[in-house]
Formats: C-alpha cells, sequence, structure tokens
C-alpha cells in the first residue's frame, strides 16, 4: 500500500492553508488527498472520495514526493489562453 510519508507540522499547515484558500478547485483536492493519504487513507479509498481514477490519485502522491507543494499546482500548458484571460487582460 502506498502513501506520503509522514508530514511535518509545517507541511500540514501548508496543506491545510491550500486546502482553504486556493482559488484552484484542483489543488485544494490534491492538498486534501495527501492530508487524507497522510492518514493512512488508501489509494482505491482516496479514488472513491474524489472520483477520480486510482492512477490520477498515485500521480498526486508521487507528485508531492518529489516536489512537495509546488507539485499540486499545475503546470503552464501551451496553446492560445482562454476567452476569459483574454478579457481580463483588456480590461
Amino acid at each position: 500500500m502506498k502513501f506520503v510519508r509522514n508530514l511535518t507540522p509545517q507541511e500540514k499547515a501548508s496543506l491545510y492553508e491550500l486546502m482553504r484558500k486556493s482559488t484552484s478547485f484542483k489543488v485544494r483536492q490534491r492538498a486534501h488527498a495527501i492530508l487524507l493519504s497522510a492518514k493512512k487513507h488508501r489509494i482505491d479509498q482516496l479514488s472513491d472520495i474524489f472520483d477520480v481514477d486510482r492512477d490520477t490519485v498515485s500521480e498526486w502522491l508521487n507528485r508531492w514526493e518529489v516536489k512537495g507543494l509546488s507539485g499540486l499546482i499545475d503546470a503552464q500548458r501551451s496553446g492560445r489562453p482562454r476567452k476569459k484571460d483574454l478579457e481580463n487582460a483588456e480590461a
């Protein structure tokens, strides 16, 4: 079974902060998953809770172990910016 390593008090505080205040639903979801994994919730349980594939949860845990908090944030993608972003830039 795969779980994240024990979290330091600082990591827990940072994850709770992200979970409560991030504007990105995905980041809040990933932070919550890391916290639950630290409490020994299995990947299949997390998959059911967040209604995502087991491989997705496993990737979240891997990114946390390798990159920490920055691994929970989506990387920039190539391509045209969303229309909403373009409208905000013009205002």
